[in-house]
């Protein structure tokens, strides 16, 4: 599903379940905490990389399987804490972060992206949030998380018509940071490791700390409410319905 890999100077954390197109339960997010909190503790690690080992895949969001079979809305909001739990430490995390995207970054799976400091495209990849034609909503973290990359009017347009984004347009509305060839990414990911480990690692973290602070306070604030939405929507007859003619159709 998820797996670690430790090298010299960076840690990265490898999305590797084909079958799902690396869609995250709450399994998923669990093994993502555990290993956060592995590296955070790794001394020789001074930057996290996030990358998938699924070609043309990085994240495809949420696994709506799971959100299709919660039994109660205390299930959904259990669910909706724990992803935004996990986007908090992924803010909170002491250590630069990477988040190479080669292909799609759909919902919750663009949101685990969110949460780097640079972010690297490859061409071919793709951006989208179609919750709200499964009848669900993103949760907060990741609603402020979009808004703080692209701002208000942009985040409504992607959140609100569900539509897919490609990778140059991404760039334009500074969802990514850097564009790469399928042949370039690996290369242009070094390049920009290199660049951020020219700094020392307390200036690294006091700027991480210091720009992601806002956010994370806006996140606080407002995930137990959002999660309580999220609760609402799961027990609804639309919420059932959508999610079932998706999952079938899978």
């Amino acid at each position: 599903m998820i797996r670690k890999n430790d090298l010299a100077q960076h840690t990265e954390l490898i999305l590797n379940n084909p079958g799902k197109r690396n869609a995250m339960n709450s399994a998923f997010l669990q093994t993502l905490n555990r290993m956060l909190s592995e590296a955070e503790a790794r001394k020789e690690t001074r930057l996290l990389v996030i990358k998938s080992a699924v070609p043309a895949v990085f994240c495809a969001g949420v696994d709506l399987s799971e959100l299709h079979h919660f039994k109660s809305a205390e299930q959904a909001r259990d669910f909706a804490l724990l992803f935004d739990r996990t986007l908090i430490n992924l803010l909170k995390f002491s250590k630069p972060i990477l988040a190479l995207m080669d292909g799609l970054a759909f919902g919750g799976g663009f949101a685990l992206a969110s949460a780097a400091d640079i972010r690297i495209m490859t061409s071919n990849g793709k951006i989208a949030f179609p919750a709200g034609r499964l009848g669900a909503i993103l949760p907060p973290a990741a609603t402020l998380m979009l808004q703080a990359l692209c701002g208000a009017g942009t985040s409504r347009d992607l959140l609100l018509t569900g539509r897919t984004v490609q990778a140059d347009e991404a760039q334009r509305l500074g969802l990514v940071n850097r564009l790469a060839g399928a042949g370039d990414a690996e290369s242009i990911l070094e390049e920009t490791m290199a660049a951020m480990l020219a700094s020392t690692d307390l200036a690294l973290e006091l700027t991480r700390r210091t720009v992601n602070q806002p956010l994370l306070s806006a996140i606080e604030k407002f995930n137990h409410t959002a999660a309580e939405n999220f609760a609402f929507l799961s027990i609804t007859d639309e919420w059932q319905k959508r999610m079932a003619a998706f999952v079938k159709k899978r």
